[in-house]
């Protein structure tokens, strides 16, 4: 072997070891092949998106936890939203997936349906949505392009507060079980638990609270339906010895109806992504 090729290894020895010396590093981030290429960018998603097209509905959080939760009205007449559920996985330069998507829609399957989604160019402004595995509770394919609520509407650095959901006048809506609605008032104690929930298809909703998340602007929800029903058998808890445990989220942004300054929407969901919405205005 020639002499100048060890002399040239040498010299890359001691520029390594200057470097190291002087406290250089080394990206982690792989450096592309391509010289002119755009850099690579981390997916960012946060908030609270939403989108009305052709009289439909879709409304959806993403939680600091990145959780994912939706309630879609295929009629904006509708009370009674189909359900969604999932962990959003980020990818870079606006995509993501949703690779375990559960829908909720008793008029369909008793059972939560489930599915996965694919997401591209999200941000903390808008993001597209494509639903496979899972069509609404209509038949309709689920693809969706959702922005951001407007800062007039709903602030996301906004940090939420007990005050938000308490007092007077009570939350007016319809609770939803994927299967019967009920209409009814909510209201919360100083603490965050509902001081009065109604029974849903003889479900008693017990023990619900609102929690507010810490520097967001969203609530924890968290309740149960306990075994025993109201005035019958609560047919959703049967195979449930201790009834059965929901979490989920809640937000709280100005109302579109005439006469209301608030709107709350409420979802949660049990393990296995059966799901529970409220949408009440005050």
């Amino acid at each position: 072997m020639r002499p100048h090729q060890f002399e040239g290894h040498g010299l890359l020895g001691c520029i390594l070891f200057m470097l190291a010396g002087c406290g250089g590093t080394v990206s982690d981030v792989p450096a592309s092949s391509d010289p002119g290429s755009a850099p690579v960018a981390g997916t960012v998603m946060k908030g609270v998106y939403g989108a009305t097209l052709d009289n439909k509905e879709f409304v959806s959080v993403v939680t600091p936890e990145l959780d994912w939760y939706a309630l879609y009205f295929e009629r904006l007449t509708h009370t009674n939203p189909d359900l969604f559920s999932g962990t959003i996985n980020l990818g870079v330069n606006g995509s993501a997936t949703i690779s375990s998507l559960h829908a909720f829609q008793i008029a369909k399957s008793a059972l939560p349906l489930t599915g996965n989604a694919s997401i591209s160019a999200a941000s903390p402004e808008s993001y597209k949505l494509s639903v496979s595995g899972i069509t609404s509770a209509l038949g309709n394919s689920l693809s969706f392009t959702a922005a951001a609520l407007g800062l007039s509407v709903y602030n996301p650095a906004k940090a939420a507060s007990y005050d938000d959901f308490q007092g007077v006048p009570a939350w007016q809506g319809s609770w939803y079980d994927g299967d019967t609605s009920n209409v009814s008032s909510l209201e919360f104690s100083a603490n965050g638990a509902a001081s009065s929930v109604a029974a849903l298809n003889y479900c008693n909703l017990s023990n619900l609270a609102l929690r507010p998340m810490s520097e967001v602007n969203l609530f924890k929800v968290t309740l149960n339906i306990p075994m025993k029903g109201s005035g019958g058998i609560c047919l959703r808890a049967t195979d449930h010895l201790s009834g059965i445990d929901f979490s989920g989220v809640a937000f709280i942004y100005k109302s579109p109806l005439p006469g209301k300054n608030w709107r709350l929407d409420l979802i949660a969901v049990d393990g296995a992504g059966s799901g529970i919405s409220f949408r009440g205005d005050r």
